[in-house]
């Protein structure tokens, strides 16, 4: 009986509470126009942050083809006697 009492409990104190992060963007969201210079920027910022991993996967592709992405095996083999 205890643990059903506790889960609606829970259940009510998540209905209750709001992500502020969610509220304001989605007040940013209703506020301003999709064509807004802060949405431009949002757009550019994604795009700059794609690009970076990018150029971090194409440089490891880069290494591992000219054989100097090779990192040194952290395994070592042990000997056990029966």
């Amino acid at each position: 009986m205890a643990s059903k009492k506790t889960a609606e409990k829970t259940t009510e104190k998540e209905e209750g509470f709001v992500c502020p992060m969610c509220m304001l963007l989605g007040c940013l969201r209703d506020v301003t126009d999709r064509k807004s210079a802060f949405f431009e920027h949002m757009k550019n910022a994604r795009i700059e942050f794609l690009e970076g991993i990018k150029s971090l996967i194409d440089e490891r592709i880069e290494a591992m083809k000219k054989g100097t992405g090779k990192k040194k095996s952290r395994l070592t083999k042990i000997k056990v006697e029966d």
